[in-house]
């Protein structure tokens, strides 16, 4: 598509997506805020409430950065994919098994047993054991996504069927009978290789959208703002009216209390609001790093959230041990619970300091790891040459 002369730039001069950076930045923001009372803010949730949509957009911009040629070379692709999501995710799931064998000498019960099961097994077919990392259950079935997507496709490509409105219809209907299959087995819950299978079947027409959108439908995405908005809050208004309860709980793959389609609409909506939002503000914000650096860090960010939560706590426990302040931070809960949030005086404008802590904590564990591992890399590529 031609830019006009007065069209918004929406890429930096490195080529980097700069719409893109900031809607992960925000994606990953509603995420954790999601966790800790919205993190004392208001992103439109009475609209389009966080779990109706937050893992969907996440999954969404994926699919939007996937490429065809992928498919020439699937096996290094899924190698990268597996050093990238899978391999950090396991062994930061090692570390906090430690981490929890450490905490209990403190008097603190957060976490299931470690043994070998919850080691090397739970990450694949649970990844909330551990309760510290639970974002990182997030990772597995979007590998799966990202393994079965390529290798379909690869397979279509033989049979020159490699059409992405048909390959839309496809997954939609993989997405909508795991959906089913979840609403059937509710009374008894979904656990084991099943929930791992079903949470990627819910991911498939997620991360499809992000590449439809991509091949088809972003030179098209022109509609002025105003009747674009007016269609979106139209139709999330009668889904809101006619649909109690528009979230769901994707992690378990439960909570899907109006069928098997209305959860795929809510998160169509969601998208759609925060990709318009996000087009209108880049060439406002431009390249900011502070955008830039949240979203150049989603993956420790979904990772390490709740340690972020925890030094937040940790900090208030001090200042209740120091000062006369907080006299009402109740440690036991602390120790049990990591969904214990102190809030001073009951005011959950405080929780904005754990979304604080959710976002930074993750990000300085990230560059922590890579002042660490930076001469490490740096000599076993000396020992290769």
């Amino acid at each position: 598509m031609k830019k006009t002369k007065n069209a918004p730039k929406l890429s930096g001069s490195d080529g980097i997506n700069l719409q893109f950076k900031l809607l992960s930045a925000i994606g990953i923001i509603i995420i954790v805020a999601g966790h800790c009372y919205h993190g004392g803010i208001s992103l439109a949730y009475e609209w389009f409430p966080t779990y109706s949509f937050n893992l969907a957009l996440l999954v969404f911009i994926s699919g939007y950065f996937y490429k065809p040629k992928y498919e020439e070379h699937s096996i290094k692709y899924i190698w990268k994919r597996t050093k990238r999501l899978v391999i950090p995710a396991y062994l930061w799931n090692i570390v906090y098994g430690v981490f929890i064998i450490f905490m209990g000498n403190f008097g603190y019960t957060i976490g299931a047993e470690v043994n070998p099961y919850n080691l090397f097994l739970m990450p694949f077919v649970d990844g909330e054991a551990f309760i510290y990392n639970l974002g990182s259950w997030f990772v597995y079935p979007l590998f799966l996504v990202c393994v079965f997507n390529v290798l379909f496709r690869k397979l279509l490509g033989l049979i020159k069927l490699d059409n992405e409105w048909l390959i839309m219809v496809i997954y939609a209907v993989i997405g909508i009978v795991g959906i089913q299959i979840s609403i059937d087995n509710a009374a008894t819950g979904i656990k084991g290789v099943s929930l791992l299978l079903l949470r990627a079947m819910f991911f498939l027409p997620c991360f499809q959208l992000g590449r439809l959108y991509k091949a088809k439908l972003e030179a098209r995405d022109n509609l002025n703002s105003i009747a674009y908005f007016a269609i979106i809050f139209a139709v999330q208004l009668l889904l809101l009216t006619f649909f109690q309860n528009l979230e769901y709980i994707p992690s378990k793959s439960s909570g899907f209390a109006n069928g098997c389609v209305v959860p795929y609409l809510t998160a169509l909506t969601g998208i759609a609001f925060w990709l318009r939002v996000s087009k209108l503000l880049t060439p406002i914000i431009k390249n900011w790093k502070f955008i830039r650096l949240i979203a150049d860090n989603t993956y420790s960010i979904m990772i390490h959230q709740m340690l972020g939560y925890m030094s937040v706590k940790w900090l208030f426990y001090l200042v209740s041990l120091l000062t006369p302040l907080c006299s009402d931070f109740n440690l036991q809960l602390m120790q049990t619970s990591i969904w214990y949030y102190y809030l001073p005086k009951g005011l959950y404008q405080y929780a904005i300091l754990y979304l604080a802590g959710g976002i930074f904590v993750p990000i300085l564990i990230k560059k922590i790891c890579d002042l660490v591992s930076s001469p490490l890399k740096e000599l076993f590529v000396k020992i290769k040459s």
